[in-house]
């Protein structure tokens, strides 16, 4: 299932006290939906990585103390008890706790770790306690793992598959890389414009598995764009070789040439917020450029757009004159690309929606859309 699918899912899992397990690949976005989730419900996020777990950490070091009891006759008696240091990340819960927030703990990598240290996490994950430690019933729990030659994985990692009974703890949900999703999550990061059209015009790159060399994921074009923001800033001492050195380490050589050649295209700038919508009416020039673009290219104008208006509705900057500008802007579109914008409209964006399902011309267009498509 895509990223939105798998977050729906996570969220109703969750809802009922049950554990999620995500199952995917190294670098799809697992890490950045467990963000999501917390970002979404007002959730502190701790990350336990099981990769970097060593046997006994996350249950803490002994040590020993001495307290006194009593015998059988009623003499005081000295006794020695084992206690366990708390782990750093289990200290950081309960710090979270204390300051009255719900937690989502998200226990990464939970195949890759030794075997010791998994049996540790799945009495944490499954009995909610570990020598001594409990969870507080505000702590909910997400796992992740990658998948093993066991479950059809394209890699060969090296993982330590759990028992039938431990696997019949969790709920799974197997997570698979969906561009569309991808985009519109680059787009509401912040990833670098290029490194989206890139994507967006070779959708079957984002996770490539290339044969002796670097793989591409998702999480390599989040690197790729931090390396390109400082690289297009300082191309005047950053040689046009080191930066396609950065990028071959990042998604192997035979993408590393193709998104060089991509980046250097002289592609025209894409229209802009302000350019849809300032002046008394659009443009002719505007419609000119819609004409002449690909569908790629307007699905990311159209993302962009609408993330800006958006805002503007939240900080009161706008009212229904805009609406029915982005009615005609759309109005330019290709019916099916239109239709499905509008789609994205009622299901990302909530504020330009409700304005919009009040706006006679939004609706006509949608349903005279709609019909043409059905014919």
């Amino acid at each position: 299932m895509n990223f939105l699918d798998t977050f729906r899912s996570v969220e109703l899992i969750l809802a009922t006290g049950e554990v999620p397990l995500v199952v995917g690949e190294s670098g799809i976005g697992k890490t950045a939906l467990a963000s999501k989730i917390a970002e979404e419900n007002g959730w502190s996020l701790v990350v336990i990585d099981g990769n970097l777990l060593k046997e006994g950490e996350i249950g803490g070091l002994p040590t020993i103390e001495s307290y006194t009891t009593f015998d059988s006759n009623g003499n005081k008696v000295e006794k020695k008890m084992t206690i366990y240091a708390v782990h750093t990340k289990l200290r950081e819960i309960d710090e979270e706790i204390e300051k009255g927030n719900t937690v989502l703990l998200f226990i990464d990598e939970l195949n890759r770790c030794e075997h010791t240290v998994q049996q540790e996490l799945m009495n944490l994950i499954l009995n909610r306690e570990i020598n001594g430690y409990k969870l507080n019933k505000n702590v909910k729990i997400l796992s992740a793992m990658n998948p093993s030659n066991e479950y059809g994985a394209d890699l060969d990692y090296q993982v330590v598959d759990m028992d039938p009974a431990q696997e019949n703890r969790f709920v799974w949900l197997n997570m698979e890389p969906d561009y569309n999703e991808w985009i519109r999550w680059a787009i509401d990061t912040g990833i670098e414009q290029k490194v989206v059209e890139f994507i967006s015009t070779f959708p079957e790159y984002l996770h490539k598995i290339n044969d002796d060399d670097i793989n591409a994921t998702p999480r390599s074009y989040e690197r790729i764009s931090k390396s390109y923001a400082i690289y297009k800033e300082k191309k005047d001492v950053i040689p046009k070789s080191v930066f396609l050195n950065v990028v071959k380490g990042n998604v192997g050589g035979f993408i590393a040439q193709e998104f060089m050649s991509f980046v250097e295209s002289d592609a025209k700038p894409l229209v802009s917020y302000d350019e849809v919508f300032s002046g008394e009416m659009l443009a002719q020039e505007i419609a000119d450029r819609v004409k002449n673009e690909s569908h790629t290219r307007l699905y990311i104008c159209a993302m962009n757009i609408l993330k800006s208006l958006e805002l503007d509705i939240k900080n009161n900057k706008v009212n229904m004159d805009y609406i029915d500008r982005l009615v005609e802007f759309l109005g330019l579109y290709p019916v099916d690309l239109m239709v499905g914008i509008m789609k994205d409209i009622k299901n990302s964006y909530d504020d330009i929606y409700k304005l919009a399902i009040e706006n006679e011309k939004f609706v006509d267009l949608y349903f005279g859309a709609y019909s043409s498509i059905r014919g």
